[in-house]
């Protein structure tokens, strides 16, 4: 799930008061890197207190990289029907306190990061995912593909909690995540699937798992089994484009194998994208910039899996180690630095176009 517009990181003192940090956050995308904050004192004691609290829409952006920027409207009662079915889900493992390392200005921030904790009256400490974590017996962790990184190199903070559940959302899990947990099969995982414009569509608390719809999330076209195409669901908590109202359905890029009347199988994307810390950047895109810049050099993105953000991209060139280097100076010159290639390398022979 992508974000709202112009996102800012700032810093905050230690113990920051949680109607300044909701107040932050909806105004200016401030996360509160270095505080914690004590949800608890907000006094929310149901989802019509939280719903109290909220603007009557909340705006969150894609990034523009598969197609025009846009900007979605979410209801307030929306993000707070989703917050509660966060809740619901989670039974059985509420935590004591909430590490987050997601963006409170992206939708799976907001909602993991904010208005979750907010619900549970419990405490969140806003970290760098290369901070430890603080001591607590019942942990849960919003984590993006780094957090795993770091829990790989940390084995022994990740086995001092009672209980430790750790949240994804942003693109397909990292190689290190898979290793994390079979080192540490006692770390719970809740894995969401969706996107800025719907919100949560599926869930699920096991890699190996098929999707689950959310309890409010139905398909579009009737179940087949085996049958594949692209995810196109029904949800009242679809947004609405700015200057639009709101949709009957939605159809996302990902391409599902439909396994039964509520299930689903991840197969692909329907484009070529990479999903890079939440943002999806269209490869055929990069591509076009890069060949102009350097058409001599053929340039060609090639997705690749990373173990610190779970997929990104290469590029392979033809021509030689000064092909290579103008390739690698057009990347540093056209591209936004979040978008730049992994690795710029020379193929042995011109890449297909």
């Amino acid at each position: 799930m992508a974000g709202r517009p112009t996102p800012r990181t700032v810093p905050r003192p230690a113990r920051l008061d949680p109607q300044e940090c909701l107040d932050g956050v909806l105004s200016a995308q401030e996360t509160p890197v270095g505080a914690v904050v004590d949800w608890s004192r907000l006094g929310v004691r149901d989802p019509g207190d939280l719903l109290a609290l909220l603007p009557a829409e909340v705006p969150f952006a894609t990034s523009g990289t598969t197609g025009p920027p846009a900007v979605w409207l979410r209801g307030r009662g929306q993000l707070v029907a989703e917050a509660a079915q966060l809740a619901r889900a989670l039974a059985g493992a509420e935590p004591d306190a909430l590490v987050v390392h997601a963006p409170l200005h992206h939708l799976y921030g907001m909602l993991f990061g904010a208005l979750l904790p907010a619900l549970l009256g419990r405490p969140a400490h806003y970290t760098h995912t290369t901070d430890p974590l603080p001591r607590s017996a019942r942990l849960l962790v919003v984590a993006v593909p780094s957090s795993w990184w770091r829990f790989d190199r940390a084995p022994a903070e990740l086995s001092r909690h009672e209980r430790l559940t750790v949240t994804h959302s942003t693109g397909p899990l990292p190689p290190t995540a898979h290793r994390v947990r079979d080192r540490h099969p006692g770390i719970g995982l809740f894995e969401v699937h969706g996107s800025t414009e719907t919100g949560m569509v599926g869930r699920r608390t096991h890699e190996q798992d098929d999707w689950t719809l959310a309890p409010d999330v139905s398909l579009a076209a009737p179940a087949v089994p085996g049958r594949q195409a692209l995810l196109a669901v029904r949800s009242p908590r679809l947004a609405r484009p700015a200057g639009g109202g709101f949709p009957s359905e939605h159809v996302l890029d990902d391409v599902v194998e439909t396994v039964g009347p509520r299930t689903y199988r991840l197969v692909g994307r329907g484009g070529r994208t990479v999903n890079i810390n939440g943002r999806r950047a269209d490869l055929r895109a990069i591509e076009t910039t890069l060949r102009a810049a350097v058409p001599t050099a053929a340039p060609v993105c090639l997705l690749v899996d990373d173990p610190v953000r779970g997929e990104w991209y290469e590029v392979r060139t033809h021509g030689g180690p000064r092909a290579r280097r103008a390739v690698e100076e057009a990347a540093l010159r056209l591209l936004p630095a979040w978008q730049a290639p992994r690795a710029v390398r020379t193929a042995a022979r011109s890449p297909a176009a």
